[in-house]
């Protein structure tokens, strides 16, 4: 039996994707990156091969290249296949408590979201306990320059990510409130930064108001965001720094469960 799970193996095997993942693995272990000739040194493979699978996972947009420091580093679209993975299993199941008890204590619908590509996606949701709620189905995208989502996700992001994500991105006129200039969405993502939590004033839907923060994982990641959303009714404005705050404690609270430890 072994034998010949040997001879498939080696029947099978496909070297260039066996170099390609180990070129994954071994990027994962350094969060700053590596140069191309640090990679061949690491993994004693050709400098023609490497090039060549290196160039495949850039084109293919699983890894990334600083032009200026040279340094390779794993790719968001990469990172969120792991998160992916790991939502379904763990994020979710962390989460589902928190989302509750911040619900009951602020007695609106609460939402997880995490970024997929260049677009928000939404994990799971805690209805309102109040009789009008907003409802949205598991899986639903949402645009990142008018959502406390993106907002709360992108702020904490490292700067050359975000900026990668920021030059693609169209801002759409979504209300009469929607930030639409790259420079009014940069000073907004400073805003949330220094606060802790996003806003959303009506931007994505007129009369819709929204309060998230983001959710870390152990490295200090920004891996997802916790939000509620309510009528501007019984969400105003003058209660958006004091709600702002709680959430993000709640916020905290996931990130802890998956490992982050807040520096002082």
């Amino acid at each position: 039996m072994s034998k010949e799970n040997g001879e498939l193996k080696t029947s099978y095997n496909v070297p260039n994707l066996e170099r390609g993942l180990l070129v994954i693995e071994l990027l994962a272990n350094y969060k700053q990156g590596l140069t191309l000739a640090e990679i061949i040194e690491a993994l004693d493979i050709s400098k023609s091969s490497a090039f060549r699978i290196v160039s495949t996972l850039i084109f293919k947009n699983y890894l990334q290249k600083n032009e200026t420091t040279k340094k390779i580093t794993l790719s968001r679209k990469l990172l969120t296949l792991g998160i992916s993975a790991m939502n379904e299993q763990s994020i979710v199941e962390l989460s589902i408590d928190v989302m509750r008890a911040l619900r009951d204590e602020l007695k609106e619908s609460v939402m997880l979201g995490v970024l997929i590509d260049n677009k928000g996606a939404i994990l799971e949701q805690v209805s309102s306990s109040y009789p009008v709620k907003l409802y949205v189905e598991q899986g639903t995208h949402f645009y990142l320059h008018s959502s406390v989502g993106g907002k709360s996700i992108l702020a904490f992001l490292p700067e050359e990510e975000q900026n990668a994500i920021l030059r693609s991105m169209s801002l759409k006129r979504l209300t009469a409130n929607t930030i639409i200039t790259k420079k009014d969405f940069r000073e907004e993502l400073e805003g949330v930064k220094r606060n802790g939590y996003a806003i959303d004033n009506g931007e994505d839907i007129q009369g819709i108001h929204c309060i998230g923060a983001p959710v870390f994982d152990e490295y200090g990641f920004p891996v997802a965001a916790l939000w509620i959303t309510a009528p501007h009714g019984r969400l105003p404005h003058d209660e958006f720094d004091a709600k702002g705050k709680i959430i993000a404690q709640y916020a905290l609270e996931i990130s802890s469960k998956l490992g982050y430890l807040k520096s002082e």
